[in-house]
């Protein structure tokens, strides 16, 4: 069964560890923090729509964002909500789940940061949302 919470909040956890005490590995930290941003999304929109379902190439970033328009009826009702999601968007402009089979040379500490600030802010907005602060 897919814990989306669970694994948004350990992916970033992680990414956060490796962000911060190992430079050297800024391939994985944005690996995760990418990880972590999607799995707070699916978290938020099963919890809206829970027959909601990810398939496919949209079911990750940045697909995603135009599929959680889709999914969820629910969230298309809160402009609030879509609106912060809109606003994650630009800051995995970089990610794709592809990048796992990327060279860790070609990722850059920006990138990452901005990744990094993203994917906190789609954990603190799962985290509303569900507590039903959204």
């Amino acid at each position: 069964m897919d814990d989306f919470q669970d694994a948004a909040k350990r992916h970033l956890d992680d990414a956060q560890l490796l962000f911060t005490h190992s430079p050297q590995r800024l391939a994985n930290a944005s690996h995760l923090f990418g990880l972590s941003a999607e799995c707070s999304l699916k978290a938020i929109a099963k919890y809206l729509t829970p027959t909601a379902h990810f398939g496919g190439r949209n079911g990750h970033i940045p697909g995603l964002f135009s599929e959680l328009k889709n999914v969820s009826p629910a969230m298309a009702g809160n402009a609030a909500l879509a609106e912060k999601i809109v606003a994650l968007e630009p800051q995995f402009a970089h990610w794709n789940v592809n990048q796992r089979y990327t060279s860790q040379y070609m990722f850059t500490t920006a990138n990452t940061e901005q990744e990094r600030t993203g994917a906190h802010d789609a954990c603190q907005m799962m985290t509303n949302c569900l507590g039903g602060l959204t």
